[in-house]
């Protein structure tokens, strides 16, 4: 009997992707995407963000279980953790030892410590790595690979994480498999939601409204973007506190003043625009959203690049629904703008996935030659932003939950132009 995992993966669907590129397994090795699938914290060699810290082997065939491997120090905690049975381990920098004062004798506590390691395997003299051996990971990993028939198999790898230098290791020790590149197609897989993630990243976006609502209230002549930063954290750890929950792991913003538009600028003057695009991260997942403020009533170019902008979001949305090509949302906002004049505007994509990346934007991106399509269970931030020096940065951006009939805006604000009355 295969026994659950704690993470979020989908092995009936990872197995069907795994099928169509005609993949035997899939080796997770970004220490995200281990996370995502097994629900437990890889360890900290993965800090380093080198390959073969911690690997997890998930086949194909949803019958086989999946296995584990990760570095000595906490083997033992990602295996509770995770509920994966099959967890395998290679020796790390850190020296650990065992003594239990009920059991063991009082006599020198070296020669104790040294039974007890080698009760356990451990050979003497036998210096650690200085960080981790990768050919140790490998060789787990091909240890596993020949249980499973696997040696000569086509295996899925994360090649947009694994450095050059390497993959030319990977082909050394495994010279019989046949890697093929499954960025995508782990991608694919993060970017659909448990309801678990989805109740991480509604939390974590109303309490970025929450921030900004303050922030909005409490803007005054003369403040700078540092202060307003301040302003806007503070409210959202304090709505945290109101609603009886964690403050957020971190709160982020990248708020901007004046006219460069994407400095953060300051102090603000009447008439200045004011970005504000900000997220709260919650156990890893961060939110997005964005609106844009102006001390004082906007000129006439101000006003006109935000109604363009927001003519072009509107627009934009009415083409969100499930099985929609994001490239076609990409094309409608871009054509809106052109239309209204702004014929030598291009920006590379009007949104992206939402998750816990060690960045606010993940794939899909809604973009010009993007083939992935909105399905039920992805949470997008769908954007129309423009950095105008001079005039000052513009964005409206919203945080979406594409449902299986229609698509809910998460932690709605009103999408006008906010005047602040001074």
């Amino acid at each position: 009997m295969i026994r659950a995992m704690s993470g979020h993966l989908d092995r009936t669907r990872a197995g069907r992707l795994m099928a169509e590129q005609g993949l035997d397994a899939l080796v997770l090795a970004q220490p995200e995407s281990i996370i995502y699938a097994a629900g437990a914290f890889p360890g900290v060699a993965t800090f380093w963000r080198r390959a073969g810290a911690a690997f997890l082997i998930v086949p194909a065939d949803p019958l086989l279980e999946v296995t584990a491997i990760v570095g000595d120090l906490q083997a033992e905690s990602f295996k509770a953790q995770s509920g994966i049975g099959d967890v395998r381990s290679h020796r790390l920098w850190v020296e650990t030892g065992i003594f239990n004062s009920d059991r063991d004798e009082l006599g020198t506590i070296a020669s104790t410590l040294v039974k007890n390691d080698m009760d356990l395997g451990k050979l003497e003299r036998l210096s650690r790595p200085a960080q981790y051996d990768i050919q140790a990971s490998l060789g787990l990993l091909r240890d596993r690979f020949i249980e499973l028939g696997f040696e000569a198999g086509s295996i899925g790898l994360e090649m947009g994480f694994v450095p050059a230098a390497d993959f030319l290791i990977f082909q050394a020790v495994l010279p019989k498999i046949r890697w093929t590149d499954a960025t995508r197609l782990v991608e694919r897989l993060r970017s659909v939601k448990t309801k678990i993630e989805i109740t991480k990243l509604r939390l974590a976006a109303e309490l970025a409204r929450a921030g900004i609502e303050a922030l909005v209230a409490g803007i005054e002549p003369g403040m700078d973007a540092s202060a307003m930063t301040a302003m806007w954290r503070e409210a959202t750890f304090a709505e945290a506190m109101t609603r009886g929950v964690d403050k957020p792991d971190s709160a982020w913003a990248y708020i901007a003043v004046g006219g460069d538009g994407f400095a953060p600028g300051g102090p603000v003057r009447r008439g200045d625009v004011i970005k504000i695009d900000v997220g709260c991260v919650i156990d890893g997942y961060s939110s997005d959203c964005a609106r844009t403020a102006v001390l004082g009533g906007p000129n006439g170019a101000v006003r006109e690049v935000y109604d363009a902008l927001r003519r072009a979001f509107d627009h934009g949305l009415s083409f969100f629904r499930p099985g929609t090509n994001l490239a076609d949302i990409y094309h409608a906002v871009a054509q809106k703008m052109w239309d209204q004049g702004f014929t030598t505007y291009g920006r590379g994509h009007f949104g992206h996935g939402l998750g816990a990346s060690i960045w606010s934007e993940e794939w899909p991106f809604i973009a010009a030659r993007t083939d992935a399509v909105a399905e039920p269970g992805m949470m997008l931030a769908f954007e129309t932003p423009y950095y105008v020096k001079g005039l000052g940065g513009f964005i409206i951006e919203d945080q979406f939950l594409i449902g299986m009939r229609d698509v809910e805006v998460i932690a709605p604000l009103p999408r006008d132009l906010i005047e602040i009355r001074v």
